[in-house]
Formats: structure tokens, sequence, C-alpha cells
């Protein structure tokens, strides 16, 4: 059971929106397993996000002069260095997301640790320092993770679902910052056959109504002073086609008096900071 003291509250009504990005590339079990070299179709699907999705969503975000967090497999920065030094140059956060996109739930605490290490050394060897902030692929934490984060160097999470407000974890200095599942483009937006993903899905949700629904959250969120952190995968929501409906919605958000956006370090420092306030 994961337990949490303070959470954080907004002095100010308005909405914190995280553009945050799982840049997965090309891992998970398939990459694990070695299958993932025998359907090439699948690993150009995932290959697509760092080849073609993140060079869309870079002009995005510097058009529109805001700054986002890509949570990034370590293999992902050992393969495409060039692609995650850029990232940084332009002003935007590289927080972790295992090494090979590992699910944490069921992995001995060494093994997680090892993960850890592995993948905080390969952001300091390429991209000059740690990360700070982690998120599990697939949201799966098990009990120990988190005290093998705080002691593998990151300060805070964004790996639980459903919330929208920080808070900070009760048994380690760690900070959460959860997120929702319906800001998750893959509900809406991804199918792959063979293998099939979402499983037993045959259709793909029409763009504009989904985008719709994601500002009426937003919308809802800013009269709340909630927390509004995005799940969106490169090879997704970079597609040409929505490309242009995310760089309009992002217009919509940019100038508005009730949002705020910023990076998922920021919110965490910034809610560490009321955090340690409220206690005082």
């Amino acid at each position: 059971m994961i337990e949490a003291t303070a959470t954080a509250r907004t002095e100010f009504t308005s909405a914190r929106v995280v553009l945050a990005f799982d840049l997965d590339g090309p891992t998970d079990e398939a990459l694990i397993s070695g299958e993932i070299w025998r359907r090439p179709g699948y690993f150009t699907f995932c290959a697509s996000g760092p080849h073609r999705g993140v060079p869309r969503i870079l002009d995005v975000l510097r058009d529109k002069a805001v700054q986002a967090t890509f949570f990034t497999p370590a293999w992902v920065v050992r393969t495409w260095p060039d692609l995650c030094r850029r990232i940084v140059e332009e002003g935007h956060e590289m927080a972790g997301h295992g090494d090979r996109h590992e699910t944490f739930y069921g992995l001995d605490r060494e093994t997680q640790a090892g993960i850890l290490r592995r993948s905080q050394r390969t952001f300091t060897d390429i991209l000059g320092q740690p990360a700070s902030g982690f998120r599990a692929p697939s949201g799966d934490l098990a009990p120990e993770t988190l005290e093998l984060l705080v002691e593998a160097g990151y300060t805070y999470s964004s790996s639980m679902r459903s919330g929208d407000r920080p808070y900070r974890h009760a048994r380690v200095a760690l900070t959460e910052i959860p997120a929702k599942s319906l800001f998750d483009d893959y509900a809406a937006f991804a199918y792959h056959r063979a293998p099939d993903f979402p499983r037993g899905l045959d259709r793909i949700a029409p763009y504009a109504p989904v985008f719709r629904s994601w500002m009426a959250e937003i919308d809802a969120a800013a009269e709340e002073g909630l927390t509004v952190p995005m799940i969106w995968h490169p090879e997704i929501i970079g597609t040409p086609g929505r490309t242009v409906l995310m760089d309009e919605f992002i217009g919509h958000l940019v100038g508005r008096p009730d949002v705020r956006i910023q990076r998922a370090d920021e919110v965490a420092a910034e809610c560490e900071a009321e955090v340690l306030r409220d206690l005082a």
C-alpha cells in the first residue's frame, strides 16, 4: 500500500498542465525478449516516435514557447543520443522511464535497483546529469520501488493514476504527480496488429472529440486548481494530423490566465515547497 502525507494545494485557482511525453521508442517486453527483431512492423511503429514524432513535437513546443517533460527509457537515450541531447538543449526535461521500459511490479529488489542505476548512469554519461523524475512504465510500481527511486537520486514520481493533486509520499522523500488514464493517447488513438494492441480494439477514435474531452477536463481543473499531466506518446500524438490538433490544443492553453504550463520537475519543486510550508 502506498501512503501519502500532505497534499499540495495551489493558493489560487488555476490548472497546472504538464505536457508529458512517454518517449518509449521500440522498448518494452518485445525488446526485452528479443521478439521485436522478428517483427519489423512493430519495430517501425514504435521507432516512428523518436524518428518522426519527436521532431514534430519539438517544433510545436518551440513555436508555442512552452517546455515539456519527456519520460524516456535509458535504452532510447543510448540509441538516439543526439535527439535526446536536442530535447535538453531546447529547454525540456528528460526524466526516467526504466532502462528498457521494464514493468517494475513483480521484479525483485536488486533487479529494480540495477535498472535504476543503469538508467541514471546513462543519463549522466550522455545528457550530463541524472534524471530527477521517474514514471513507472504502465504505472506499475512494486512496494519497494519508491524507496529505490530515492536511493537512485530521483526526487519525484509521476507513476500513479487517477489523481489530480500532487502529494508527498509518507515514508520516503518523494513527491508524486499522479496522472489520469483519460489523458493517455494510447487509450484513444493506438491500434497495432501482431500483437494486437489494445487487445480486441478495431477502431481509432475521431481526433477532434478526444482533444475536446481533454480540454473540458482542463477547464474543470482550472476551476478547482488541479494538476493535469499528460501521458502522450510521440508515435501516437506525433502523427501529422494529430500534431496539427496538438498545436491548436496547446495554442488554446497558452496565454490563459487560469492555466500554467510547467515541466514536471517544476511542479514537483513547487509542490515540495508548498508541503514543507504547510508542515512547518
